[in-house]
């Protein structure tokens, strides 16, 4: 059996991990290959091509991408799967690539499954329906939109949400602030800028801005920033360096014994503490070369609270912030299965913005209400929405330190997020679709759960 999946966002190869790892407890001798990134690698998936640089927002954001995927990955990948023939092909979104190649599938007669496609959160608003018509199966995450899919040829089966698969806190939230150095009984703000570079570079600045505003309201407020696995830990650093909010935060490095301190004393005797970045608790966001014990921190200034990046626990961080400043994306809807109150946030550049209004001109686009998952899931203002020039470091501190001092509001919001997730099914939607994979490829029609079925089948 060999099977390709075919994803090129970061939310997309974490779908496609989960989905590799439950067709594998299935069949362990399965082939997997396709394209992907890190998550789907370690899962035992063998990429063609890795997609972490193609990751991309708009039309603007993906011109530089189109030569890269239209003149060298796309070729290869139709060659490719000419050559090999999967029993089956599974494509994960990213519709623009993948409803192209599952065209080309279609002329050349491969079987086809359709896992989580592109807009299928959309309540109301057109669905790709094309893509009934050009695959055997479609995998849904969310129950509406079966009917409209069915216009076509494909068989199409709601099978839940893999978030609830894998969105989890991994340890408690004292373990979790004292690892990062951390009061655990103090105010945890979290700020996820997104998971691609320009997401990050027309957020975080922002971010950074508001957080002595939303501290001198919260005194004891402290921050923690999430780097995207498909991020430069290194990058965020830099970044993080050339911001004013830099000089606030100083460390010494630490001298290994006691000939070096001598010789530091004799020839550096007026040397200045190495510019670094660490909290008044003691965890460093310095260079990762050097282990926390290396530094020793110097006294913040009164204006700077604990500030720390974490990397590779960004579901910690998620489930045990009192509040998170997100970016618009899958990362609204992993807050909304951990139920932590959130305050939305889209910035980009002077370009995607014209090309934002523009779309905002189509009359298909105008049905769009909201741009955070949870709000258009819920189909009402659940979490608030900061676009553009309405995320300014006032406006996002004005936001927090409402939601930080208002208990009452956060419960409400928690309550909310709650009935979002349970708009997301039951765990096992990984499990649920790598069944309906094999059943596919192996023209099994009796192993197919009905379409009728409320969850497909139950893993």
């Amino acid at each position: 059996m060999e099977i390709a999946i075919l994803t090129g966002e970061p939310s997309g190869d974490l779908a496609g991990a989960s989905l590799a790892r439950a067709l594998r407890e299935l069949d362990p001798e399965v082939k997997l290959w396709g394209l992907g990134s890190r998550a789907m690698a370690e899962a035992g998936v063998e990429l063609l091509a890795n997609s972490a640089s193609w990751s991309a927002i708009g039309i603007v954001a993906s011109l530089p991408k189109i030569p890269l995927l239209a003149l060298k990955i796309a070729p290869k990948l139709r060659k490719t799967l000419a050559h090999r023939r999967p029993d089956i092909v599974v494509f994960i979104d990213f519709g623009a690539f993948n409803v192209r190649m599952a065209r080309y599938c279609q002329q050349i007669g491969l079987k086809t499954l359709y896992y989580i496609p592109p807009g299928c959160w959309r309540r109301a608003t057109a669905l790709r329906e094309d893509i009934a018509h050009l695959v055997h199966g479609i995998a849904l995450p969310f129950p509406w939109g079966q009917e409209r899919y069915r216009q076509g040829k494909a068989r199409v089966f709601y099978v839940g949400h893999p978030l609830l698969d894998r969105v989890s806190p991994s340890t408690t939230r004292d373990a979790f602030a004292k690892s990062l150095g951390l009061d655990p009984h103090a105010p945890l703000i979290g700020l996820l800028p997104g998971s691609r570079l320009h997401e990050v570079n027309n957020l975080l600045p922002t971010l950074l801005e508001a957080i002595p505003l939303i501290a001198r309201e919260v005194p004891k407020a402290q921050f923690a920033v999430a780097v995207a696995p498909t991020l430069s830990l290194e990058y965020v650093q830099n970044l993080i360096r050339k911001h004013p909010i830099a000089h606030h935060y100083t460390a010494e490095r630490r001298p290994d014994n006691v000939q070096e301190r001598a010789h530091r004393s004799k020839s550096l005797p007026n040397a200045l503490p190495q510019p670094a970045l660490a909290t008044q608790g003691g965890a460093l966001i310095g260079s990762p070369k050097l282990s926390q014990k290396e530094w020793r921190p110097q006294v913040a200034m009164p204006a700077s609270p604990p500030l720390v990046l974490t990397q590779g626990s960004t579901y910690d961080l998620m489930a045990h912030a009192d509040l998170l400043l997100v970016c618009s994306g899958t990362a609204t809807l992993e807050a909304a299965v951990l139920q932590t109150p959130m305050i939305v946030l889209y910035r980009v550049s002077k370009w995607m913005e014209l090309e934002y209004r523009l779309r905002r001109m189509d009359k298909k686009v105008q049905e769009i209400k909201y741009i955070a998952l949870p709000n258009i899931l819920a189909d009402r203002s659940i979490v608030p929405e900061l676009i553009q020039q309405q995320a300014t470091p006032q406006t996002i501190a004005e936001r927090a330190v409402n939601l930080l001092t208002d208990l009452c509001a956060r419960k409400q919001m928690r309550q909310a997020l709650l009935d979002v997730r349970n708009l997301l099914g039951e765990p096992g939607a990984s499990a649920r679709t790598a069944r309906i994979a094999l059943a596919l490829a192996c023209n099994i029609n009796d192993a197919l759960p009905s379409e009728d079925t409320e969850i497909g089948f139950h893993a």
